[in-house]
């Protein structure tokens, strides 16, 4: 699961199994060299700077059958948090369309397919997320995805 958040990693390490799983930080888990069942890649690409790299780094640490969870809000529209000044990402997800249905479709095939991930699932999910001053939460739409490796064959 990739989290950056510092309060839900904290939790996370006191209530998983030991065993179970294991939760590495978010600059070590594609140093150890090891490859994964399951990765959750959950409402990140819209924030972090470079979400091609981590898409390629996610499809590379899957082991053979493995799959990845993706989660996107859209519309799109990224804003890095920290790390750059102006809060664009360095590398830019070629998403076009202007309503949910077509990003979806151009990030299908702009983007996963491009980066070697073969689609197996996708739904439309609500989001809630923190608000600011004006409003106390946003409703949102998730586009959530069930991807493999085109390696394995799909």
């Amino acid at each position: 699961m990739t989290e950056a958040t510092y309060c839900l990693c904290v939790n996370l390490r006191h209530v998983t199994t030991p065993g179970c799983c294991r939760l590495l930080e978010v600059d070590e888990w594609t140093q150890i060299g090891s490859q994964f069942d399951v990765i959750t890649c959950l409402n990140l690409l819209d924030r972090c700077d470079r979400p091609l790299s981590l898409l390629r780094d996610l499809r590379a640490a899957l082991a053979p059958g493995g799959k990845a969870i993706v989660a996107l809000v859209l519309p799109f529209n990224p804003y890095v948090e920290t790390g750059v000044v102006d809060h664009r990402p360095t590398e830019l997800l070629p998403i076009r369309g202007e309503y949910f249905e077509e990003q979806v479709m151009s990030f299908i095939s702009d983007v996963l397919e491009k980066n070697g991930f073969h689609v197996e699932r996708w739904s439309r999910v609500p989001y809630l997320c923190e608000g600011d001053l004006n409003q106390a939460f946003y409703w949102l739409d998730d586009a959530v995805f069930i991807l493999s490796s085109k390696e394995d064959g799909s």
